[in-house]
């Protein structure tokens, strides 16, 4: 009746799920199963219904197999490994062969006692062969759908387990108890309402769920299996030595005792894994050629053929080890600063995201020196002391391993690597791998690093040298503008223009000889004073009015000030105008506005220009000596101009979109004394 039930619901009411067909074909051979034990049941196990018997019973556990090995291999019928296919095929052929021949020795010399025995070891084997699947399935479920899957694997295992302690139980002792029988019942009608439970909970069932891409994550399963099934087998004679009442009530007792612990092993995670760890280490052939994999990450790393930038390609060294298709990597760039998003390979995605060195997960990278499986840490948080999923890697759904990359017990960054799109689960061999691998890839970043700033320092001793020379020609120029000054006292016929030449020019010999001060002490910060923003601003433009398009002065309060450099601010401002100005048309429009914003000062140059890429403003645009412009520019402009708000305590920030133009916002914190001094009445 139980299992009717099922195959009507499986029918009927069971949807277009991709089990169904399994689902009702497992309860209808489950009818013919029970309606025949319901009529030849008798306490002799197979003594009285012979190979028939052994057939309904082959059956039943063939329809649990078939589910199950259904759900394991997947959608596509290739996540089960062909190892594991073909030695299930080969075990069920020989099951099939070993009971045809039974059976044909049975109908041509009758009963014997050993035969009913082999009809119950054959039985037992494949019931434990279920038992089996049915553990792995509960390995390879993942964390959605829980309850259903629960439900699911109950069932399995109520209705395997059963049918192995029934035929272990003829085995043994060739005679099963009523009670037995009874109790195998109420475990087989459970196992159809748990498998009830689990379609109604879930019926339109995702075989892409349900995989298991390595071979030995089946072996401790299998291998516990076939250890009860040759303990069973051996302990045969020695029952067979007592009486029958005798070795029914020890088979009775012993065969649960028995069975308990050894499902207990096999449906453990913990001990399962401590048992595979083992017999891979000790007794299988490695999965990685190391060798291989060794010689693959130095060749992606250091080979000259390989034309990705050292961050990406460090990135692809690590992620081709577990097939990740993309991932990012994060650096810290300062000692005592955070990590930022430094480089992605095959992904446009990115992060603006700033993790600080105290961040949690950071330092269970860093003091257990440990790969963090983001699915491992949603199943089993109690590895990972309580650590929860990063808010930080919200924005990335599909990472899957966070890699530390750590030189000289420093953490100098981690890797997000993407999941996959077959389901990974992470082995000892991985951990080993992705460990010593990111310490190679560490050394070399940290390498890099250090080269880069060799680099620099290399290009400013270069731009050192070019101030000597600089020098000579600005000590020339302002001769020539002393000279000019004191002819200009002859040439009284214009009095307004000799007013303004004179103030022009003195203006610009004390500009020179400022920059030429700087050039000769050493000093790169200048001198810094109370400033009023707009007219710093004001003269900026004002340099800058000489070709299109004109920019604008939008809206100005007079009221800010900064402590900064004047001379320098009006510089970089005129600067950024200028690039403002060569990335615009004609018809285009720049516009300056300066507004407070709290307690700091807010100036925005924005235009609507031929913009600049993401990647253009992350990599290339604050880099020093690093230039578009050819011969015509040093590329130093936009780093000095950064360098001189951040050492003012301000922030420069660009948003610039291809084909849309460029805002530049320069943050500036305004002076403390702006607002007395402003009910003074002072003027700067």
């Amino acid at each position: 009746m139980a299992h009717a039930g099922l195959a009507v619901w499986a029918l009927l009411a069971g949807g277009r799920g991709l089990l169904r067909w399994h689902i009702a074909g497992l309860a209808l051979v489950g009818v013919a199963w029970a309606s025949f034990l319901g009529v030849t049941a008798g306490p002799s196990g197979f003594s009285d219904a012979g190979p028939v018997g052994f057939v309904v019973e082959a059956a039943y556990a063939a329809a649990w197999f078939l589910l199950l090995q259904r759900l394991l291999r997947g959608p596509y019928l290739q996540s089960m490994p062909s190892t594991v296919r073909l030695g299930l095929a080969t075990l069920w052929a020989g099951v099939i062969a070993v009971g045809a021949a039974a059976s044909w020795s049975w109908y041509r010399g009758g009963w014997d006692d050993w035969l009913a025995g082999l009809f119950s070891a054959l039985v037992l084997m494949a019931a434990l062969c279920g038992v089996a699947l049915t553990a792995q399935l509960c390995r390879d479920a993942p964390v959605e759908g829980r309850d259903a899957l629960r439900f699911l694997v109950a069932s399995g295992a109520l209705a395997t387990g059963g049918q192995a302690l029934f035929a272990g139980a003829g085995l043994l002792a060739s005679v099963v108890t009523p009670a037995l029988q009874v109790a195998r019942a109420a475990l087989v009608v459970l196992a159809v309402a748990c498998l009830a439970m689990a379609v109604r909970q879930r019926p339109q069932w995702s075989l892409a769920i349900f995989v298991s891409p390595q071979a030995r994550t089946y072996l401790p399963r299998l291998l516990v299996t076939a250890g009860f099934f040759c303990a069973v087998v051996a302990a045969v004679p020695l029952f067979r030595a007592f009486d029958p009442e005798q070795a029914q009530a020890l088979s009775t007792w012993l065969l649960p005792l028995i069975g308990l612990p050894l499902g207990a092993l096999v449906f453990s995670q913990s001990l399962s894994a401590r048992l595979r760890v083992f017999l891979s280490k000790h007794f299988l052939p490695f999965r990685y050629d190391y060798r291989e994999e060794w010689l693959r990450l130095i060749d992606t790393l250091a080979s000259p053929e390989q034309r990705l930038p050292l961050p990406e390609r460090a990135i692809k060294s690590v992620a081709q080890i577990v097939s990740s298709p993309a991932g990012l990597l994060w650096l810290r760039r300062q000692a005592d600063g955070g990590f930022t998003c430094a480089a992605g390979w095959n992904t446009k995605m990115w992060s603006d995201a700033v993790v600080e060195a105290g961040d949690a997960a950071v330092t269970f990278m860093l003091e257990r020196e440990w790969i963090l499986d983001t699915a491992e840490l949603e199943r089993n948080p109690a590895m990972y002391r309580g650590l929860v999923r990063p808010g930080w890697l919200e924005q990335f759904p599909e990472a899957l391993l966070l890699v530390p990359l750590i030189s000289n017990r420093s953490l100098i960054g981690f890797m997000v690597l993407r999941q996959s799109s077959s389901a990974f689960r992470l082995t000892y061999e991985e951990i080993d791998l992705l460990r010593t691998s990111g310490r190679q890839v560490a050394a070399h970043l940290a390498q890099y690093e250090a080269d880069q700033r060799l680099a620099e320092a290399k290009q400013f001793e270069a731009f050192n040298r070019l101030t000597a020379f600089l020098m000579h020609d600005l000590k020339n120029l302002i001769a020539q503008q002393s000279l000019v000054v004191k002819n200009a006292v002859r040439h009284k016929g214009n009095p307004n223009f000799f007013e303004d030449t004179i103030a022009t020019i003195d203006n610009s010999v004390a500009r020179m000889s400022r920059i030429l001060q700087q050039l000769q002490s050493g000093e790169t910060g200048g001198r810094r004073s109370r400033v009023r923003l707009a007219s710093s601003l004001q003269d900026a433009v004002e340099r800058c009015r000489g070709r299109a398009p004109e920019p604008r002065l939008i809206q100005v309060d007079d009221r800010l000030h900064a402590q900064i450099d004047r001379d320098r601010f009006a510089m970089i401002a005129a600067h950024l105008i200028r690039n403002a100005q060569e990335a615009t048309a004609t018809e285009g429009k720049v516009e300056i506005r300066a507004t407070r914003e709290g307690n700091h000062a807010v100036i925005t140059i924005e235009d609507d220009g031929c913009g600049m890429e993401p990647d253009f403003i992350r990599t290339r645009l604050f880099r020093p000596f690093d230039t578009t412009k050819g011969s015509k520019g040093m590329g130093i402009g936009a780093y000095q101009a950064r360098t001189l708000v951040v050492d003012s305590g301000g922030s420069l920030d660009v948003a610039s979109e291809p084909g849309r133009g460029t805002c530049i916002t320069i943050r500036l914190p305004l002076t403390d004394s702006v607002e007395a001094i402003g009910r003074e009445g002072q003027v700067e």
